[in-house]
């Protein structure tokens, strides 16, 4: 495995623009939000990747991964939220099952999706409880910082050769949906592509393809 500790430095430092686009979100118009019960909530996120990468020698999102954070929402209207979060993040590729050459990679970034949500399918409150909806759609972008990679055969397989010189900054777009099984438990499925590429062939590098990825997250997702 390795880390930097200069570039860990910098994925933190980058982290103090999390706090500045909440901030920004609470400066929204307080008249376009219907159910004033509540502008904030805050929840944790914890779920699974499926990840793979374009340009590697395989195909299929095979490589599996753990994610898991924080979210943030600014309630906009009777049916829309503004959401951030901060997740931890395992991406990478693996080889098709039973194929050779055997290959699996493990990326970890810190991950910032910003998103947008719909609602819809509304749910009476029980017992004077605020009303809520069943389920959630929603679109976004995502700036990741990669903090370490981990090749787990070391034999040249895959995009080993590639691992020095993968680009440290990641940015996808993102569009998934949530079915909400209770006011407070949801579980959502997301699809991230790659805006940029993670690796570019060139001058003094070794690897002879570039590389896009692309993984679906699979979460579940508590608010307070």
């Amino acid at each position: 495995m390795k880390v930097c500790s200069a570039s860990v430095n910098m994925n933190f430092r980058a982290l103090r623009f999390f706090p500045a686009v909440l901030l920004l979100l609470t400066l929204l118009p307080e008249g376009a939000i219907a159910q004033r019960q509540q502008r904030f909530k805050a929840g944790i996120i914890a779920g699974l990747t499926a990840s793979q990468i374009d340009g590697d020698e395989s195909a299929g999102y095979h490589k599996v991964g753990l994610q898991g954070g924080l979210r943030g929402v600014v309630i906009l209207g009777s049916k829309q939220d503004a959401s951030v979060e901060i997740l931890y993040s395992q991406r990478g590729c693996r080889n098709q099952p039973k194929t050779f050459p055997v290959f699996s990679t493990t990326l970890g970034f810190i991950e910032v999706p910003v998103q947008w949500h719909y609602k819809d399918w509304l749910m009476e409150g029980e017992n004077n409880a605020p009303d809520w909806y069943r389920m959630q759609f929603n679109i976004g972008l995502s700036y990741g910082r990669l903090l370490n990679t981990q090749d787990k055969f070391n034999d040249g397989f895959g995009i080993f050769s590639a691992l020095p010189d993968l680009e440290k900054n990641s940015y996808c777009f993102l569009v998934g949906a949530t079915f909400n099984a209770s006011p407070h438990l949801g579980f959502t499925f997301r699809f991230h592509r790659g805006l940029n590429k993670l690796y570019q062939p060139g001058d003094g590098k070794n690897y002879r393809s570039q590389l896009i990825e692309h993984y679906l997250a699979f979460q579940a997702v508590y608010m307070f």
